[in-house]
């Protein structure tokens, strides 16, 4: 019997959201880049297929019509233009940027505290 310890679900949910937020940083980085082409659109990140991917892993279910309604199996975000927001705006863009770096530390600290266990149960230490 093979023991995968290393590639268990927990730990690929960690590395497919650290992920996420590095093409959150390529859209971001892509809009500073073009913010004085005139014809550059914004792009954004659509993580609402992600969404509803890990809603319907987790066994939820929407009830009530103000619930998220679940739908594709995708389990990426994608970049999109943001035709709500078509303009490059430095000063949101340099916020969503302070808020992903967060988000992304946060997760990338979360998977550095997964390995180190499984480290310290094969070594039988504590830390």
């Amino acid at each position: 019997m093979k023991i995968n310890l290393f590639n268990t679900v927990r730990a690929q949910e960690l590395k497919q959201t650290l992920q996420n937020y590095e093409l959150q940083y390529k859209a971001i980085s892509g809009n500073i880049a073009n913010i004085n082409n005139p014809d550059y659109k914004r792009v954004k990140t659509d993580f609402h297929e992600m969404l509803t991917s890990r809603i319907n892993q987790s066994g939820l279910r929407a009830t009530q019509p103000g619930h998220i309604q679940a739908g594709s199996n995708s389990p990426t975000g994608s970049l999109t233009v943001d035709n709500q927001n078509p303009q490059v705006d430095m000063s949101r863009e340099m916020a969503d940027l302070a808020e992903n770096q967060i988000r992304y530390e946060f997760v990338s600290r979360a998977l550095k505290q997964y390995y180190a266990g499984l480290s310290s149960a094969i070594l039988g230490r504590t830390s």
